[in-house]
């Protein structure tokens, strides 16, 4: 992608770069949720702060076009919700003056999150921050300004028009972080501050827990939350859970906690030691700090439980023995238990697979608390007699000895057709069904008694075959 700036000639000093090093570690790896608009941090007005730069769209990019000409970038969403009519206003303040932001603002309040088109964008502002062009790097949406939209490659018009916010709108706000134009280094965050709004804002979503995140472990519990929580209101002894049966927590990691106003989704408890296999509930609860984990818009998490397990490790002899067959046979191979999720060396993801050939078959399994392992079949060959056999002659008279023409194999014949013919080349009978045979009729008629030729065609190991032969029917 074009950088918004062309060119730009940066003398880097030895303080510049330290300056560098420590915005860096405030740069998120990429696909962080509330990089998806489905994901937007949820706020209720005040003021919000971030140290955090966002890299890449996310995991899908929401939206294609804007009025401003911009796209979405090195992006993050927030929402909100207004509770009562006025003018939604912000400024979005940066962390370093050189930091260059854009933004673009839209109505879902008919919509959904996952479609998001140009024509539900209200406002978007896709300036640049270019040798003080935002003052103090400041752009946003303020009283006393009448633009909705700002052009990309646009020099100052930091400011927009406010929103006419009614009760019960839904607004997504994305913003493009596109690093620091004074040192080309990522952006350190941002503040965006809503105290010019006089529309009332909604804040009646709480935090509670969500879901675990499945993982073949007995050493920790990984598990997010509804909303992001602020970092500094973890208690960093893990007191806001518990775990039934009782269970020692040792450590407690919310991801991306490396400042204490950052925010989480997810967080990692260590156990003291790994508790037996078996069902367990995660509780959130008060913690030694006086509160539960507390979201962005200063609401306590619900006091609620969650159930998990810790798993079983799958044992090593999950696939059957090795196994030998014939060589013109096809053999069935699979595990002795249930799995979620199969794949063979072959490519095939069913349970059991139909081996032709002899060799080392693999077999990788996962199952359902996302445990993973892998097991081998040895199939192997063995010389069998294979043959075919038609008697020479027949006696269908009914006294029970010889009254029946069949082939007979020796091995597992397959696309069998067996024919029978006069001694003028009229065909007589005919089959295709191993297990049948001709009992010396046609249509219930018996036939003379003389010589008659059969063919044979028959697929064994592979090999297609056609054998002829002749039969005496004997009266």
């Amino acid at each position: 992608m074009i950088s918004k700036y062309l060119f730009q000639v940066v003398m880097v000093t030895g303080a510049l770069l330290a300056a560098m090093t420590v915005a860096a570690q405030f740069e998120l790896p990429p696909l962080q949720p509330e990089q998806d608009a489905c994901n937007a941090l949820y706020l209720c007005g005040n003021s919000f702060s971030t140290p955090y730069s966002y890299q890449g769209p996310g995991s899908k990019v929401d939206f294609t076009s804007t009025p401003c000409g911009g796209e979405e970038t090195n992006s993050m969403y927030m929402m909100v919700k207004i509770g009562g009519p006025g003018k939604l206003c912000f400024d979005i303040i940066p962390k370093e003056p050189g930091d260059d932001y854009d933004f673009a603002v839209f109505n879902i309040t008919n919509g959904s999150c996952d479609r998001l088109a140009a024509s539900q964008i209200v406002r978007c502002n896709f300036n640049n921050n270019f040798d003080g062009s935002n003052v103090d790097g400041i752009v946003g949406i303020r009283k006393g300004y009448n633009e909705t939209s700002v052009q990309g490659g646009t020099f100052q018009h930091s400011f927009l028009k406010p929103i006419d916010a009614h009760t019960g709108d839904t607004y997504l706000i994305m913003i493009n972080n596109f690093g620091n134009y004074a040192n080309g280094g990522p952006s350190q965050g941002f503040t965006i501050d809503f105290s010019q709004s006089d529309a009332f804002f909604d804040g009646s979503r709480v935090p509670t827990l969500e879901k675990i995140n499945k993982k073949c472990t007995d050493t920790e519990l990984t598990f997010s939350l509804t909303l992001p929580v602020k970092c500094s209101s973890v208690a960093a002894d893990g007191s806001d859970f518990r775990i039934t049966p009782a269970v020692g927590i040792a450590k407690i990691e919310p991801l991306n906690c490396n400042a204490l106003n950052g925010y989480t989704r997810q967080v990692t408890i260590t156990f003291s030691n790994p508790p037996a296999p078996g069902n367990y509930m995660l509780h959130v609860q008060k913690g030694s700090d006086g509160n539960s984990v507390v979201d962005l818009c200063d609401h306590e998490a619900e006091e609620a439980t969650l159930p998990f397990t810790i798993p079983r490790q799958i044992t090593p002899g999950f696939l059957m023995a090795d196994t030998v067959k014939c060589s013109y046979e096809q053999v069935w191979v699979g595990p002795t238990a249930i799995f979620e999720s199969y794949k063979w060396s072959t490519g095939e993801t069913t349970p059991t697979i139909l081996v032709d050939l002899p060799g080392k078959y693999q077999l990788n399994v996962i199952d359902s608390n996302a445990c993973t392992a892998v097991a081998e079949i040895n199939v192997k060959d063995s010389t069998c007699p294979e043959h075919i056999f038609v008697p020479n002659a027949f006696s269908p008279n009914g006294d029970g000895l010889n009254d029946k023409l069949k082939a007979i194999f020796q091995g597992d014949a397959r696309n069998f057709q067996f024919s029978v013919f006069d001694r003028w080349g009229k065909k007589v009978y005919e089959t295709t069904d191993i297990h049948k045979y001709w009992d010396g009729t046609v249509n219930g008629t018996p036939m003379q008694q003389g010589t008659y030729v059969w063919y044979c065609r028959y697929v064994l190991f592979r090999k297609h075959e056609m054998k002829r032969g002749t039969v005496l029917l004997i009266r």
